[in-house]
């Protein structure tokens, strides 16, 4: 049997971490570690190298807060970016900003999900992602961006 993919969850709040890690880890198909800062989460990635730092990241997809002390969301995105472009994004934000929005594309964020979010939204989200859909969520992402109406402009379909 193949390991679990490991899920990284990031948040300043103590409560949405371990919220999100239950979600995930009661379908017993993730595994799941955490950390409340931007910076301690890039030691973490760091740490999950394999095959001495040269091969692929352990980690396969990251849940991160946008708004966050230190570092913001989108900053840590560029900063895994930089070392570990096939890790994949899932950004969660109790604001909505456009502007934000938009930049978590540019940076092929998989989604984007608003807080607060259901336990079904979240793992819907991360399955799909996991299920190799994460360009589609990337292009549903940026139609959601231009507000038009996929079907009729002939946006992704599920």
């Amino acid at each position: 049997m193949a390991d679990k993919p490991i899920i990284l969850v990031v948040d300043d709040e103590q409560g949405i971490i371990d919220n999100v890690s239950t979600i995930l880890t009661s379908t017993g198909l993730y595994t799941v570690i955490a950390s409340l800062s931007a910076s301690d989460a890039l030691q973490i990635i760091k740490k999950n190298q394999t095959l001495l730092g040269f091969g692929k990241n352990n980690i396969r997809l990251i849940i991160s807060d946008i708004k966050m002390p230190e570092m913001d969301g989108l900053q840590f995105m560029k900063e895994v970016r930089l070392e570990y472009p096939g890790i994949g994004f899932l950004f969660l934000t109790a604001f909505e900003d456009r502007e934000k929005r938009a930049k978590a594309r540019e940076g092929k964020a998989a989604a984007y999900l608003r807080k607060p979010f259901s336990e079904a939204e979240l793992l819907a989200v991360v399955k799909r992602f996991f299920d190799g859909k994460e360009d589609w969520m990337i292009e549903q992402t940026k139609w959601e961006l231009l507000g038009k109406d996929q079907d009729e402009e002939g946006g992704p379909n599920k």
